[in-house]
């Protein structure tokens, strides 16, 4: 059997007539979650893939004004070098060491810029970083002829925690 509103009682179908309204305005705020989920997504895209704040800031900063005008031909983003390979000691396996740095810039002249953004909170925590740091100069930086650059931000642990938070809501 098919009913239509006009069918019902006047008091059912003012009930009926509440139950869609309802169901609209359930059905207009689910729709407008989705349009502001795909807008934030449409802003974490612009920033996809950089682990802080002053990583992206210096990319859209420094660097893409820089490529734009030629001063460099490319910029690599998180270059991994070996500091030392995986091996073996007395029966130990010994894994591999690695530094990753934050970018490779490449200029039109044929130098070569490595450089690290970390903030002060990020810096203290990695005990290791002073020592990857300094055998990465000394193994490739200075040999090769590379300037080292150090960007140290203000970050505190909630900016990291906000920065790294932003793809979750």
């Amino acid at each position: 059997m098919h009913m239509e509103l006009k069918d019902l009682p006047p008091q059912m179908r003012k009930q009926a007539l509440k139950k869609i309204a309802q169901e609209d305005a359930r059905r207009a705020e689910a729709l407008k979650a989705v349009e502001r989920a795909v807008e934030k997504s449409k802003q974490r895209a612009a920033v996809s893939g950089f682990d802080s704040r002053g990583e992206f800031e210096f990319f859209v900063g420094t660097v893409r004004p820089k490529l734009k005008s030629g001063e460099l031909l490319s910029c690599e983003r998180q270059p991994a070098f070996l500091l030392f390979p995986p091996g073996e000691f007395n029966g130990e396996k010994l894994s591999s060491i690695r530094y990753t740095a934050d970018f490779r810039l490449n200029y039109s002249d044929g130098s070569v810029e490595i450089v690290e953004v970390k903030s002060k909170f990020v810096k203290r925590m990695q005990r290791d970083y002073h020592i990857r740091r300094r055998i990465f100069i000394e193994q490739y930086a200075r040999p090769n002829g590379w300037k080292f650059t150090e960007i140290i931000t203000g970050d505190s642990r909630e900016d990291i925690k906000a920065w790294k938070g932003r793809e979750k809501t």
